[in-house]
């Protein structure tokens, strides 16, 4: 096997992460499947595509438009924070329906339509971050200058609804350290938003210089390293016409239900995640200790909270990614724990036991989506309704994911064989969205073994031209037991290429994933692994 051209594949593919589909939106009806990806496994450029009857077209292409990467700061934070290495179209939202769809292209604001009609300029006050349409498709709001603004979708009554009282406040923007990447929602009204005011003045500095650009002035971040100050995070109910309610976050948990530890805070500073659907805003808080989350409900038109779960726990509390959330009717999912077991609740129906719940993927109608393992190097999608109970909808051992719409599901899966994605009508295959991921140079022989009392998932990559039995090998550790990823799956990734390609050196190399991970012991990460 010639290894020798692997590293310069992997960076010129960016760590094979070029030419991959991502961000799928399926509108109601399950006729559009919207998605990004670029040209090829190593072109960057980045592109709005829709999948529709068996095929696929562009929607916008940058080229074609003139955009350029001069984004703003915002946006450029937004994009290392969600490690995005691709440029263009790198993010798009769209309304209920699925047919206008907004996206930020060289900082001005872009439409384009899915019934028809070419990519649209709307003027805008300033360089536009996160735009994203109202769910009725008449207005568009975005973040310009740390101000909120909407904007009429034909480019009319652009209009401030919050702007910022100093340097460092923002208003629709994330905290930097915020496990939600949005500052913003919508009602499903469309006659007002739920908005983030993120105040850092207290937060101390830290300085990012380019080394690509060495005379270009450090760049100043605010970041909370663990033990100082987060920043000040607080919600606001915005209307259309400007009216702003506070809402009236609690701000500590109550003695009684604090865990046990030698370390308590029970300050409420962490806005973990934040919808708004037809029952009303729904808040996810969390302490700044990361032992107790509470799930409120906003009353609109007071600001008022009312919760509707807690949960703590002696070492942290887990929240799985998309809960809480509403079926159509209103029927509550909601994350619990069961004894070890991190689960769902929807409505008085648990997930099956021994399930550990990944993440919620949404709701159609009142069918219930979400991702779960059994076993960790597995992770599969899974479905519940009433009518139904709880379905596996993925089969082969891989890392599975998927977006729905009607009775569309785009099911994302990675396997030991690769990256497929696959569309599924009325749970049939009637097609699939092409991945132009390039091929590595190497391919990944992985052992999986589990080790130890703590029965540590891990993979063992040889030389392709070992013959076992004929002597020894030097060993190469390559553990990971941070919070942010598995490594140990039964998936293909750039981790199990990268680690064949140093096997083909010589070295037998072991990758070991710690008990600490998603899907291993129940313990999990927090907003931030760098917050305290």
């Amino acid at each position: 096997m010639d290894t020798s051209g692997f590293p310069r594949q992997f960076a010129r593919t960016r760590r094979f992460s070029l030419g991959v589909p991502r961000q799928f939106t399926v509108s109601p009806d399950g006729e559009r499947v919207l998605f990004v990806r670029s040209v090829s496994g190593t072109d960057p450029r980045s592109l709005l595509w829709m999948y529709e009857r068996g095929e696929e077209r562009i929607l916008a292409d940058p080229a074609a438009l003139g955009g350029d990467e001069q984004v703003p700061d915002a946006e450029r934070i937004r994009r290392e924070r969600d490690r995005e290495t691709a440029a263009g179209v790198v993010a798009y939202a769209a309304d209920r329906e699925a047919r206008v769809v907004a996206y930020a292209l060289g900082g001005a604001l872009w439409t384009v339509r899915t019934d028809g009609g070419a990519p649209r300029c709307v003027p805008t006050a300033g360089l536009v971050t996160d735009p994203r349409p109202s769910p009725d498709g008449t207005l568009i709001a975005y973040v310009s200058k740390g101000a909120l603004r909407v904007v009429g979708t034909d480019g009319t009554g652009d209009r401030l609804l919050a702007e910022p009282e100093g340097a460092e406040v923002t208003y629709g923007l994330a905290d930097f350290v915020a496990a939600e990447l949005r500052g913003y929602w919508w009602s499903p009204d469309s006659d007002a938003l739920l908005v983030a005011r993120i105040d850092t003045s207290m937060v101390e500095r830290r300085y990012v210089g380019d080394p690509s650009n060495p005379g270009q002035p450090p760049r100043s971040v605010p970041y909370p390293a663990a033990g100082t100050a987060n920043a000040e995070t607080s919600l606001r109910l915005v209307t259309i016409d400007g009216g702003h309610t506070p809402v009236r976050l609690p701000h500590r948990a109550p003695e009684e239900d604090a865990p046990v530890g030698a370390w308590q805070d029970l300050a409420f500073e962490y806005v973990v995640n934040a919808s708004w659907e037809s029952v009303g805003p729904v808040i996810s808080l969390q302490t700044r200790d990361q032992r107790t989350m509470w799930v409120v409900r906003v009353d609109p038109a007071t600001g008022d909270v009312d919760p509707l779960s807690r949960q703590s726990d002696d070492g942290w509390v887990e929240f799985p990614p998309g809960a809480p959330l509403h079926t159509a009717s209103g029927v509550l999912v909601l994350p619990c724990v069961r004894g070890d077991v991190r689960t769902i609740r929807i409505g008085n129906a648990f997930a099956p036991a021994g399930l550990q719940v990944r993440a919620v993927l949404g709701a159609v109608g009142e069918r219930v989506l979400f991702t779960a393992s059994e076993e960790p190097t597995e992770t599969h999608v899974w479905s519940y309704a009433a009518e139904s109970g709880f379905e596996r909808l993925s089969e082969e051992p891989g890392v599975h994911t998927a977006a729905a719409g009607g009775d569309t599901v785009v099911l994302d899966s990675r396997t030991l064989d690769g990256h497929t994605v696959t569309v599924l009508r009325g749970g049939k295959p009637s097609g699939r969205i092409t991945v132009l991921t390039e091929e590595p140079l190497v391919t990944p022989r992985p052992v999986h073994l589990v080790l130890g009392e703590r029965e540590l998932r891990s993979r063992l990559h040889l030389p392709s031209w070992y013959e076992p039995g004929s002597g020894r090998l030097p060993v190469l550790l390559s553990p990971y037991a941070g919070p942010g990823m598995q490594v140990v799956t039964k998936a293909r990734g750039w981790y199990t290429a990268v680690c064949q390609w140093y096997a083909e050196q010589g070295f037998a190399v072991l990758a070991t994933d710690g008990a600490a991970l998603p899907g291993e012991e129940w313990i999990g990460s927090g907003p931030s692994s760098a917050t305290g």
